[in-house]
């Protein structure tokens, strides 16, 4: 009986340990469920809109005037902060077309600034840039101007004398007329140089008037030659020659066989004599056959 009492005390104490483990709450942690945290939502608030305060002084009838203060503070929303001043030399046109517009202030002289091109651009790369339109072109090298040496002349068969470029061909075949021609080793774009001088009596001393209608009567017997294709003449000016005052007019026209001329065509009325002196040159070289109609005009005097 003495060995068995251990034994038995064992196990009492296991049992009582047992019966007071069943018996008490369990004690197991509980951990929350992890959410974020958003919270109740927050109201924009509404802006405050500032009434301007107003003037409210006191009229002498007692009431009170209702005129805004421009000074007082005002709403935010008032105004536009996009709505700038324009700047001195800006206008309004330049904000429309601003990539077109240069602040002056960048133009400092520095590298930093760059000014648009003014010159012709070709829309496309490439080392060697095409004519795209006829003012693209290169300009044609400058011919070197015409140089004459002149020399006297004396027309009988009309009457008069003047200085000429040497060396041309006189031809005095028609009645009251003397024609002078550039050498065929001369010509010039296909077109020879002809000068013409003639000289016919009339009855009475013409006018101006008188002296245009003939300049147009012989415009129109030019134009209406069978050779010429096109014709543009010019408004008749008066010019004096041989110390009177005569009537001008110039033309330009085309050949049928392509060829453009040009001339110029004057007629003065002197003592009852009606004298008339015309040129006509390649359209190519205006400029210096009409220095040569210049010099004739200028020297041109009556023989007797």
């Amino acid at each position: 009986m003495k060995r068995l009492w251990k034994p038995l005390l064992c196990l009492l104490i296991a049992a009582l340990t047992l019966s007071g483990c069943s018996g008490q709450p369990s004690n197991t942690e509980q951990f929350p469920e992890v959410t974020q945290a958003l919270g109740p939502a927050t109201p924009t608030p509404e802006p405050i809109v500032m009434e301007p305060e107003t003037d409210t002084s006191v009229a002498d009838d007692g009431s009170s005037s209702g005129v805004a203060d421009p000074s007082a503070p005002q709403s935010i929303f008032d105004t536009n902060p996009y709505d700038v001043v324009l700047e001195d030399g800006f206008t309004e046109q330049d904000a429309l077309n601003e990539e077109n517009y240069i602040d002056p202030e960048l133009d400092d002289g520095s590298d930093l600034y760059i000014p648009e091109p003014t010159g012709t651009v070709y829309p496309y790369a490439g080392s060697t840039p095409i004519p795209l339109d006829p003012v693209d072109m290169p300009t044609p090298t400058p011919r070197p101007s015409l140089s004459f040496t002149y020399g006297d002349y004396s027309a009988a068969t009309v009457g008069v004398s003047f200085k000429a470029p040497t060396g041309w061909l006189v031809d005095e075949s028609q009645a009251q007329t003397f024609i002078l021609r550039e050498p065929e080793s001369q010509i010039k774009d296909g077109q020879q140089c002809v000068i013409t001088i003639t000289s016919q009596a009339v009855t009475s001393n013409y006018n101006q008037s008188d002296l245009e209608s003939l300049v147009k009567e012989r415009l129109d017997i030019i134009g209406g030659a069978s050779d010429i294709s096109s014709f543009k003449p010019s408004y008749t000016a008066t010019r004096y020659m041989m110390g009177s005052l005569g009537v001008y007019a110039n033309y330009t026209a085309t050949r049928s066989d392509g060829v453009e001329i040009g001339g110029r065509i004057q007629y003065v009325c002197i003592d009852r004599t009606l004298y008339g002196l015309e040129i006509l040159f390649p359209a190519g070289f205006r400029e210096d056959f009409i220095d040569v109609f210049g010099e004739i005009r200028g020297s041109m005097k009556t023989m007797y």
